[in-house]
């Protein structure tokens, strides 16, 4: 056992017998990696006291000149908290019980000793004593934390004003509108867990009348997650207008966070690029959760789109992932989401995405509402469901083929 101060603890035995010290300090020695300090007499207790750390003290009650309930007294004045034992003999009860009451001893011990009693003693006052020295430090954290109350109330709110205004920064860099499409509805919903997020996405124009969908989910949230999305918005920036598939999106966007980006902040993301004259969509992912395919009458299959995280590798080493292509019947709608929408969990650890995900889906369907709705609907009901502890930044793109009209 180490003290907190990172020695081993020391035990002061004292008794005016050298035999019963000896004996005591022979079992310590044997059974314990502690260090042992034996004296005969009160005196010479206070001297070694007072020059030298001491964990436990442990004194016999009668000896000459200073007996044990006056050396723990004065060991108590000088340091409260060192547990103090005191042995005594079955006829000194009531002198250990007025000890107990007087000098606030830890514990006392009847002559004969039990070895294994002496041994759980000082075991449970070293303990006693850690976590009494554990607590004084909470206490003076708190109370430091307490005086400097007004200077972090200060300090809080200048990082509020800053998070309110970064705030207003990332959401400029988030597509001002979403892109009107011909028999096409495009919809999103994005909840960011705090002021600021590390999810971003984004519609790319691609040559041929083709439309990028683009979902990206930094690791973790905040200011460190909000990071990326700059440099992001930047890289999706010189996509448009491009001749890029999924595969060629995903490699841009990894040569860019790969430069940009510490390695320990790996990034998650899907590309949906759409032809709508073909009523295709060509599915790739990097590590978010499987894109949702959803019929008209709420049954949901989850498309392949498995691939590396981004920023991990160079782009000579990031390896291209299998393209999924969906030809999307009329009423079909396709859900790209961030795990935020997945991972909400309840009191009971159960994932939204295990069970009430699926049947939220059915219920959309069952209650006639448009494909505009879903995206919407379930990012409320994912939020509603998770609690605050678990909730992470949540995005859902949702892209749907409208039903051809009877007339």
């Amino acid at each position: 056992m180490i003290s907190a101060t990172g020695r081993n603890p020391v035990v002061m035995i004292v008794d005016d017998e050298p035999m019963m010290t000896a004996t005591l300090a022979a079992v310590l020695e044997l059974e314990t990696g502690y260090d042992v300090v034996t004296c005969n007499s009160g005196v010479e207790a206070l001297e070694r006291f007072v020059s030298g750390p001491v964990d436990v003290v442990v004194s016999d009650f009668l000896m000459p000149g200073m007996n044990g309930l006056e050396l723990l007294a004065e060991v108590r004045r000088r340091d409260p908290e060192v547990p103090r034992l005191l042995l005594t003999g079955y006829a000194d009860k009531d002198n250990a019980i007025r000890g107990i009451n007087e000098v606030g001893l830890f514990q006392y011990l009847e002559k004969p000793l039990d070895n294994d009693q002496f041994l759980l003693s000082i075991r449970t006052a070293l303990e006693h004593r850690g976590l009494h020295a554990a607590l004084r430090a909470k206490i003076d954290e708190l109370d430091g934390a307490l005086r400097d109350k007004d200077e972090l109330t200060a300090r809080d709110d200048e990082l509020q004003r800053e998070m309110a205004w970064a705030r207003t920064v990332q959401a400029k860099f988030l597509p001002e509108e979403i892109p009107a499409l011909a028999d096409w509805q495009l919809d999103v919903v994005y909840t960011p867990a705090m002021a600021v997020g590390g999810d971003f996405y984004d519609f790319v124009p691609l040559t041929g009348g083709r439309l990028a969908l683009i979902l990206i989910d930094s690791a973790g949230h905040g200011v460190q997650a909000a990071l990326g999305t700059a440099l992001l918005k930047f890289a999706t920036a010189g996509l448009v207008g491009g001749d890029h598939d999924a595969a060629g999106i995903l490699a841009h966007l990894n040569h860019v966070l790969f430069r940009g980006l510490p390695r320990d902040i790996p990034v998650a993301a899907g590309v949906a690029v759409l032809e709508p004259e073909l009523g295709r969509v060509r599915l790739m992912g990097a590590g978010l959760p499987k894109p949702a395919l959803v019929s008209a009458d709420g049954e949901v299959e989850f498309q392949p789109a498995a691939g590396l995280l981004l920023g991990i590798v160079d782009e000579d080493l990031y390896p291209a992932g299998t393209e999924t292509v969906l030809d999307l019947e009329p009423g079909q709608t396709l859900l790209l989401f961030s795990d935020g929408l997945t991972e909400a969990q309840d009191e009971a650890d159960i994932f939204y995405g295990e069970g009430p995900l699926g049947e939220d889906i059915r219920q959309w369907a069952a209650s006639g509402q448009s494909a505009r709705a879903l995206p919407a609907l379930l990012g409320e009901k994912a939020l509603t469901y998770g609690v605050p502890e678990y909730r992470d930044d949540l995005t859902v793109l949702g892209v749907s083929r409208a039903v051809e009209d009877a007339n």
